[in-house]
């Protein structure tokens, strides 16, 4: 049985597009829209490039296809609509079924993890009338403990801090949580009148919601991204606000510590107490809020919490592959772990070098990029890493990065001026060898996919500075030989030259454009931005030699 799971749909409001394709319970293929259309987070847009490459990586065709399964199950007339969109855009359409938003992120998230029970918790912006929920799953059963409403959202809350801290909502909540490091939580008395904490729920101030008070001029779902959804009530107890671009003084940054400290005050009381109702200390994150790896990290450290599995995709673009695994799941299929994210298109160094044939550029073809990679690295240049098959979801994990020596302290601004041309706050994270990131991270665990911080040890602000957040903390990538072994074997071999089993990982990227999925768009961001080497397969270009 094929099954094609989709996230994002129609409106405006929808955004973070991606398919997935699972055979028998099997996952063979999984993209994000925004790698196909370049177009950041997708938006409105339905999968048709992500769909294409799972058929192509298949070797099927749609009329193959058994099940397209789509969240949106709330929504007047849209399976009709799939119907008529797949007959349109690929002459068939497979039999449509719906579900609700928030157990598709459930399901990505518990089928995932591999646990045979599980607390699981959905903390989001909004998707089928609700805004979230906890769950306790067994098996293939998922009993509700409660919903958290559309309007009492914390994907909301976290939304109306970025707009007020002049960011953009959707997209920057990431650069307040960064910032927030530099803080101190003096209002958190504040954001405690704000959002306050209420068990197994919450309770965020309704006449905060510019969209609820001025329901009357708000004819869709969503306001859009250039309106203001926070009313002025916010204003009138944190101070004015900043516009883009402003200037950021002390108290704006205190503001972002307190609104992302009380996030993690009410999160960590939601997943306490859902233990004690469920008695059960595994827990699974998902959710657009499941990306802020700080409140991951603090959920982590809560003593009730035994395991803690986030996804690599815990945003909506998670939602494709949780559909597909509650299809897969009810027709008694196995669902395998989701141990690693490589799920998206390769390309083969002979289509590598018809591209640089095409745009005539210089290159040298190596045997082996690992020995040469190392030494670009240790001679402090920096480094595209294209390799494999694409990350599936926001995080570069080794086959579409950008990577560095970590043990200067001046390599972080670098790269953040001169290849992502973003915020000089902004940290990088790094990716470190599972077997001995014992040595450098505190209260570790198995962490694949850069979705939880961990406290560092005074041995790693010594010797790795650049990967050092403000807070003491990183948020790690641990590396496995057996799902990434050329990236393990490069990360080993810069061990052997350096005595450290860590790289500086970011995304292959400039500020605002997704992370590149073809040749030709590492090339455009190679020669767009302050990158030193790029590795395309076996292939590499300097611009020094």
């Amino acid at each position: 049985m094929y099954v094609i799971g989709i996230s994002s749909g129609i409106k405006h409001g929808h955004h973070d597009g991606a398919a997935v394709l699972l055979r028998d319970g099997e996952l063979i293929a999984a993209a994000e829209e925004e790698r196909f259309t370049l177009a950041k987070h997708a938006r409105g847009e339905l999968p048709r490039g992500a769909i294409g490459f799972c058929l192509k990586q298949a070797g099927i065709t749609m009329r193959e296809v058994d099940w397209i399964c789509s969240p949106l199950k709330t929504y007047t007339n849209y399976a009709q609509r799939l119907t008529e969109y797949f007959k349109y855009q690929f002459g068939h359409s497979p039999k449509i079924e719906l579900y609700d938003h928030h157990l598709c992120h459930a399901a990505s998230s518990f089928y995932g993890s591999g646990f045979s029970e599980a607390t699981v918790a959905c903390f989001d912006f909004s998707g089928d009338s609700s805004s979230g929920l906890v769950a306790h799953a067994r098996g293939n059963d998922f009993r509700v403990l409660t919903r958290f409403g559309r309007h009492n959202s914390l994907g909301l809350y976290y939304g109306m801090l970025t707009q007020y801290l002049g960011y953009q909502m959707t997209n920057d909540e990431y650069k307040v949580m960064g910032l927030s490091s530099y803080g101190s939580p003096d209002y958190l008395d504040k954001f405690a009148k704000l959002l306050r904490p209420n068990g197994i729920n919450y309770e965020l101030d309704p006449e905060l919601d510019k969209r609820r008070r001025d329901a009357d001029i708000f004819t869709s779902d969503f306001s859009t991204r250039q309106e203001r959804i926070f009313t002025e009530k916010m204003e009138e107890i944190l101070g004015p606000r900043r516009l883009r671009g402003g200037p950021l003084d002390q108290r704006l940054t205190n503001i972002a510590a307190s609104g992302q400290k009380q996030l993690e005050i009410v999160t960590t009381e939601v997943i306490r107490s859902a233990i004690a109702e469920t008695g059960c200390g595994d827990v699974c994150i998902a959710g657009g809020v499941g990306l802020n790896c700080k409140m991951n990290m603090e959920i982590a450290a809560e003593p009730s919490v035994k395991r803690l599995y986030v996804p690599p995709v815990p945003h909506d673009a998670g939602v494709a592959l949780g559909a597909a695994m509650m299809k897969c799941a009810e027709a008694g299929h196995a669902i395998a772990p989701l141990t690693h994210a490589y799920w998206g298109p390769d390309y083969s160094n002979d289509t590598i070098r018809e591209t640089l044939d095409k745009i005539g550029a210089r290159f040298e073809l190596l045997d082996d990029p690992v020995s040469r990679c190392v030494t670009d690295l240790t001679e402090q240049r920096t480094v595209g890493w294209f390799q494999g098959r694409m990350e599936y979801g926001p995080r570069a994990l080794g086959n579409r990065s950008i990577l560095a020596d970590p043990r200067h302290a001046g390599m972080k601004d670098r790269i953040n001026l001169t290849i992502k041309y973003r915020e000089e706050f902004r940290p990088f994270c790094p990716s470190v060898l599972y077997e001995r990131q014992a040595e450098y991270f505190e209260n570790t665990f198995d962490a694949p996919f850069m979705v939880v911080t961990f406290p560092v040890n005074g041995k790693v602000a010594e010797t790795m500075p650049a990967v050092v957040h403000v807070d003491n903390t990183s948020r790690i990538q641990s590396v496995h030989a057996d799902s990434n072994p050329l990236y393990s074997r490069l990360i080993g071999e810069f061990a052997k030259a350096t005595s450290l089993p860590v790289l500086i990982n970011t995304s292959l990227n400039i500020n605002e454009q997704p992370t590149v999925n073809a040749p030709l768009e590492a090339l455009h961001t190679y020669f767009c931005s302050g990158l030193d080497v790029l590795y395309l397969g076996n292939y590499r270009l300097s611009k020094s030699s």
